[in-house]
């Protein structure tokens, strides 16, 4: 119960702090509702789904915590084909500040958290860089760093998945337009919507 409560109470609070910002960046004053009801139907089930999985509310924290800050992340990107380095530096302190409590909550595996985190920061990173050098505009240093960020914040397991969501998800959504003549191979298409998505799609698994 403490779990569902505080994911619908932290939910409602980002989805204010988002309004907050797309207003500010991009003069706009109307609420979106649909926006609202998925906001809510994370929290949801997010609070549900881990309170049956047995994990705690700093579980809870860090999963609905990066969730929101993708979502935000992708309304920009969608917009402006841009990753703020806000965001990017966001991601990277409270992954720091996560490995640090780690530290404190067991010295022994402190040292195979950090050096897992380094692996996938480096792993996606890498990746995408060389993803960069071959496609040339295909991926933005943007999406290097937002990925590498990730990286230190979910480690190499739920780094993995997510990417895998993520990919799937944006070779069928490229497939879908070219296949009904909306886009072309060449459109370029903003990477920071399917990250969210396959955020929250393995959030909600539990990863």
């Amino acid at each position: 119960m403490v779990n569902l409560v505080f994911s619908i109470v932290f939910m409602l609070i980002t989805y204010a702090i988002t309004v907050y910002i797309y207003k500010k960046r991009y003069n706009t004053s109307k609420q979106n509702i649909f926006l609202a009801g998925i906001y809510l139907l994370i929290g949801i089930t997010i609070g549900i789904l881990y309170t049956i999985y047995g994990y705690d509310i700093l579980k809870v924290f860090k999963a609905l915590n990066i969730i929101s800050v993708a979502l935000i992340v992708a309304g920009v990107d969608y917009r402006e084909k841009i990753i703020p380095n806000e965001a990017v530096v966001f991601i990277l302190s409270f992954a720091c500040i996560f490995i640090l409590l780690n530290v404190f909550k067991s010295t022994t595996e402190a040292p195979a958290v950090f050096i897992d985190a380094l692996v996938a920061v480096l792993l996606g990173g890498g990746l995408f860089a060389i993803s960069k050098a071959i496609s040339k505009n295909g991926v933005g240093m943007g999406d290097i760093k937002l990925v590498a960020a990730l990286g230190l914040y979910l480690r190499t397991y739920a780094l993995m998945g997510v990417l895998m969501v993520s990919l799937l998800s944006i070779a069928l959504f490229g497939f879908f337009k070219v296949l009904t003549k909306k886009a072309t191979t060449k459109d370029e298409i903003p990477f920071a919507p399917f990250i969210a998505f396959g955020l929250t799609v393995c959030m909600i698994l539990g990863f």
